[in-house]
């Protein structure tokens, strides 16, 4: 009994003991596990920290990489701005090489200067220096709801405030909202009747004179004009200042052109006359009909034949040339024989090629061709002559014809002097001759292929040359309108 007791109370001990071990254990594990949550926490706190040091630094970032978009996408607007400042004013350069019908150029500069600024409505006044006063030439509309203004009355010749600023100071004027700024109750009534809001205008001036204004009107809502849009303003009206004084200028030279070809032709009628009488008299008294001349006295008439006809050729030229210019000129189109029309001309040549011995060989096809006969057969005339002109004695001259795509192509080839790099330019040009000793003796009113060129141009063709100096010269010229033919004629 007493040793059941004891094993029993040696039992209980020993569950009490564990009990107290596993106690002692688990609050050492909880010791460890408050101790393990509060390094945890710690570490969290550091990382929550570090978290939002990273979160603040990333809006900065952000807030940076925001300001640098910002930044670039002005920059980049900034950029397509300036190209398409740039693609006007090249517009507006080039409008003015290509073209001098001032009205063609401002009406369509105001219409690209409105897309470009966004306006509802851009103007474009001329300034009348003799009437001291402006005139609206061109008007562009966004769209048709907004009101046409009036272009026989022009704001600026009553705005006597405005007339002196753009005339004597020829500055721009900007005005972002009119009532905020306007004190003349002329001025303020006009804005109201064509519902501008914000307004600017700008001078054009060309070497110090005004010439006329540029002017924006934005009518749907009031605007705030940037330095930027003020800038192409005035880069375009320096540019249309160029087009206007151009056009002027054209105008002026057309006038004297004009005036010029008028007096030439009035001229050169009133020198037909007496050189037809000198040349007609003259070959009277050369016959044997009109009696008895000495030796002396035939070769005093000869020379004096021979200059006025000389003289006469150059007056011809003149007049032609004159014609030409003022557009005076007629072609008289018909079907005819270029091969027929080619020997004819050489016929008439002959006698002066075989004073130098000069053979003229041809390879023609007969091509039929549609064009002025009289001066296909003139332009035939210059180019042969010129070739016989400026070909030695004994020298060899060959005409040819080609058909290539309904179109004649004519070639006249010589073995004359040639003509020099130094001189190419020159063989167009009116009364010049190429630059050598051969030509100088020559006579020639230094018109004749100036003349060629101007009919074949006349004609819708073109001419050319290639030549070297001693080797002779080909000239050739392209005619369209022309036909096969299977005959072919060779000599």
């Amino acid at each position: 009994m007493t040793k059941l007791l004891i094993n029993n109370f040696i039992k209980l001990f020993k569950i009490f003991y564990q009990k107290q071990t596993d106690e002692k254990l688990c609050r050492c594990e909880i010791a460890k596990l408050e101790n393990l949550l509060s390094y945890r926490d710690f570490e969290l706190e550091k990382l929550h920290k570090k978290l939002k040091d990273k979160e603040d630094d990333f809006e900065k970032q952000t807030k940076i990489l925001f300001l640098k978009e910002e930044e670039l996408t002005g920059y980049i607007n900034k950029i397509f701005e300036q190209q398409e400042r740039e693609r006007i004013v090249k517009w507006i350069v080039n409008s003015i090489r290509e073209s001098l019908d001032l009205d063609k150029v401002l009406s369509t500069a105001v219409e690209e200067i409105g897309k470009l600024l966004k306006v509802d409505r851009c103007a474009v006044t001329l300034f009348n220096k003799e009437m001291a006063e402006f005139g609206i030439l061109n008007i562009y509309r966004a769209n048709e709801d907004i009101s046409p203004i009036n272009n026989k009355i022009c704001i600026l010749n009553s705005a006597e405030e405005w007339y002196k600023y753009l005339t004597e100071d020829k500055k721009t004027i900007v005005i972002d909202d009119f009532e905020k700024v306007l004190t003349d109750e002329h001025l303020k009534n006009y804005f109201k009747k064509y519902d501008i809001k914000s307004y600017a205008i700008t001078p054009i001036i060309h070497e110090g004179e005004i010439l006329g204004t540029i002017s924006l009107h934005q009518t749907q809502y009031q605007r705030e004009w940037k330095t930027s849009h003020i800038e192409i303003l005035e880069d375009i009206a320096g540019q249309i200042a160029v087009a206007i004084r151009q056009a002027f200028l054209y105008s002026k030279a057309q006038e004297a052109t004009r005036l010029k070809s008028e007096f030439l032709a009035s001229m050169s009628h009133e020198f037909r006359t007496p050189l037809n009488a000198i040349i007609g008299f003259s070959e009277m008294l050369l016959t044997p009909g009109y009696g008895y001349i000495s030796k002396k006295q035939k070769e005093y008439l000869n020379n004096i034949s021979v200059s006025g006809k000389h003289l006469l050729r150059l007056v011809n030229d003149i007049l032609d040339l004159s014609k030409v210019e003022s557009g005076n000129i007629e072609l008289r189109y018909e079907k005819f024989s270029s091969l027929k029309a080619i020997e004819e001309t050489v016929c008439m040549l002959s006698a002066m090629a075989q004073e130098k011995n000069i053979s003229i060989e041809l390879n023609l096809s007969d091509i039929s061709l549609r064009a002025d006969i009289g001066r296909f057969k003139q332009i035939m005339y210059n180019l042969l002559s010129n070739s016989i002109k400026f070909t030695h004695d004994g020298g060899k001259i060959n005409i040819s014809t080609i058909l290539k795509d309904k179109e004649l192509k004519v070639e006249v080839q010589d073995t004359g002097i040639g003509i020099s790099e130094h001189d190419k330019d020159k063989i167009f040009s009116q009364f010049m001759q190429i630059d050598s000793s051969y030509a100088r003796k020559q006579e020639g009113t230094g018109l004749g292929l100036t003349l060629t060129k101007k009919f074949i141009e006349l004609h819708k063709g073109q001419i050319d040359f290639e030549s070297e100096t001693g080797k002779g010269s080909k000239f050739w010229f392209i005619l369209p309108e022309a036909e096969p033919s299977d005959k072919v004629n060779k000599k």
